[in-house]
């Protein structure tokens, strides 16, 4: 019986070693599995990012944009929205139609420069907005003659000369009493009658070619300064026949533009006033 004993005791301990055995090559084999499950999960597909331009701080509408607005940040791809600026240099200069929140994207379709308005509004683009940064557009009487022959178009650029005086026969074939003056040189003309200007820029031949020259031509619209304009105000006056005094002329400033310039002459109050 002590014999049976010792027999079955070594039976049972070959099982418990086996059993042992085939627990700690479950536990390996569960331990590898679900390491290769974490392994899985851990690998992330890479994000791809690319860099638009956002605002560091709220910008009001009507509102230059300048660098110190911007910053530019890398966004994944996907959260990339359409007509962001990729570059702080695109934005700079342009006005804002709509406020802009601090981290928002800058989008073209909120801003407006002389070279987008083109873009987007077409034949219809209004006047205001692709006058120069800085600029007014003041409209003088033309005619045919005064303008090259009616040859001039929206996009070239003229010298203003006024001629004054009355020719009078001095001696046999001879005639004095004629004056000219340069008034202004190297001007942008923005429109004539209401033909508008199709480019921003006097090296795009292309786009100034693309208006059409007007032998009816009889008035134009011109880029200039407030210096300047109040200047053609004075020297029209005598062009039109009347004294200025009689006239009131319009100086249209660029969209946004609310600007105000002390150093111009401003009129007195009138009398009764």
């Amino acid at each position: 019986m002590i014999k049976n004993m010792a027999i079955g005791s070594g039976n049972n301990r070959m099982l418990l070693l086996a059993a042992l055995l085939l627990g700690l090559i479950s536990a390996i084999l569960i331990g590898l599995y679900l390491s290769s499950l974490d392994g899985g999960e851990s690998k992330v597909a890479p994000v791809t990012t690319r860099t638009v331009v956002v605002a560091v701080a709220e910008i009001d509408p009507l509102t230059t944009i300048s660098a110190e607005m911007l910053v530019v940040k890398a966004i994944p791809i996907d959260l990339i929205l359409s007509g962001a600026f990729t570059t702080a240099e695109d934005a700079i200069g342009q006005t804002t139609q709509v406020s802009i929140v601090p981290g928002e994207q800058v989008l073209q379709s909120k801003l407006t420069s002389p070279g987008s308005a083109l873009d987007s509004f077409g034949d219809e683009t209004p006047l205001s907005l692709i006058i120069p940064d800085g600029l007014r557009a003041f409209t003088v009487s033309a005619s045919s003659v005064g303008a090259a022959g009616g040859l001039v178009r929206p996009g070239d650029h003229v010298d203003l000369i006024l001629t004054g005086g009355l020719l009078e026969e001095q001696a046999e074939g001879t005639l004095t009493g004629a004056s000219a003056c340069y008034v202004l040189q190297n001007v942008q003309v923005l429109a004539l009658n209401s033909a508008v200007s199709r480019t921003t820029s006097s090296s795009d031949a292309a786009a100034i070619a693309a208006v059409s020259a007007n032998s009816e031509v009889n008035r134009a619209t011109l880029a200039v300064t407030s210096e300047e304009a109040w200047q053609l105000a004075a020297a029209q006056g005598s062009v039109s026949g009347g004294g200025v005094e009689t006239q009131l002329w319009l100086s249209l400033r660029p969209f946004g533009d609310s600007t105000t310039n002390a150093g111009l002459p401003t009129c007195q109050t009138f009398a009764g006033s």
